[in-house]
């Protein structure tokens, strides 16, 4: 072989090499083209920080992709749910050929927030562990499912909880196991003679006082010691329930009376005046006897009815 035919093979050699050094170029180029079409978000990630975002993974965390690169995700993760997601990360890196999901919120830069299902796998490189991780914006859809929830267990007038509602809340601790169970109690709330109000100022006006008592419930019972469990509830027609998981029939006594006090004190603003009201209450916890919570509450109805016997705005507790 000639000096010529030598010159000639390295010249074809660098050649194809430059060819293939922009053929792996075009491939990256075009590789990072089809992620950036993909509709969900992605992170390539070290254990250092990220190598790689696409545009959703930028349009999700409203940053830049210059912005996010040696970023770590856990800058971009709600401070509650730090922990769940490091565990995440971290089983993600050790384990090759299995996948982690579980959701999380997003704390974007701006303040603002998104709730995402997050996908992580590690990838099969070389050298130090990489993982994929992939966002799907779940935010709208969970609160399209909490919206539809909400329609099938509040009442349509006065947004407070509907019966089937509390139905199924007070089975939660009446069918549990005897020796675990929880104290039930309920307090049975009747808006002192309704119908001369109605009569009076017509049904509208009606409807306002019924969702009066439900926005001063709602404020009211978050304040209730001994129980984060309580919930407000319409029964029909002018009558409501509180009921209060974990409290005994003395201090469901002494929240009925609070709440007695406090719609006394309230008044309804009309275009002529002011409405006032006031309320009955009959309180009941629940006994073995009972069986049902139909059965409690016929007991908490029965010490309703003594306390309109008794003149109304009184609480009376069911013996």
């Amino acid at each position: 072989m000639d000096d010529f035919e030598f010159f000639e093979d390295d010249a074809e050699s660098v050649k194809a090499a430059a060819l293939t050094q922009q053929s792996l170029v075009d491939t990256q180029n075009q590789l990072g083209a089809m992620l950036d079409v993909m509709p969900i978000g992605l992170l390539i990630h070290t254990e250092q920080g990220v190598l790689f975002a696409n545009k959703e993974a930028c349009r999700l965390l409203t940053v830049t992709k210059r912005e996010i690169l040696g970023h770590h995700l856990l800058d971009y993760i709600r401070s509650a749910d730090i922990e769940k997601i490091s565990q995440q990360l971290r089983s993600s890196f050790l384990g090759e050929g299995k996948t982690f999901e579980q959701e999380s919120t997003l704390q974007r830069p701006d303040g603002s927030q998104r709730l995402v299902k997050l996908i992580s796998g590690r990838l099969p490189w070389d050298g130090n562990p990489v993982i994929q991780l992939l966002f799907q914006d779940i935010t709208d859809q969970r609160r399209a499912e909490f919206s539809m929830r909400q329609l099938t267990i509040t009442d349509e007038l006065t947004g407070a909880y509907n019966r089937r509602h509390a139905n199924y809340e007070a089975a939660l601790y009446i069918c549990a196991d005897a020796a675990t169970r929880l104290p039930l109690s309920v307090i049975m709330v009747d808006i002192d003679h309704f119908k001369r109000v109605n009569d009076t100022y017509g049904h509208p006006v009606g409807d306002i006082a019924l969702k009066h008592l439900t926005r001063l419930a709602h404020d009211f019972v978050p304040t209730i010691e001994g129980t984060d469990s309580a919930l407000f509830a319409r029964m029909g027609g002018e009558e409501f329930i509180i009921l209060l998981p974990g409290v005994e029939i003395a201090a469901a006594g002494t929240v009925a009376e609070r709440f007695r006090r406090a719609v006394q004190n309230m008044s309804i603003a009309l275009l002529d005046g002011e409405l006032k009201f006031t309320i009955s209450l009959g309180v009941a916890s629940y006994r073995d006897a009972d069986c049902t919570f139909d059965g409690l509450l016929g007991r908490a109805d029965a010490a309703l009815y003594d306390a309109k016997a008794g003149g109304r705005n009184l609480v009376r507790l069911a013996g």
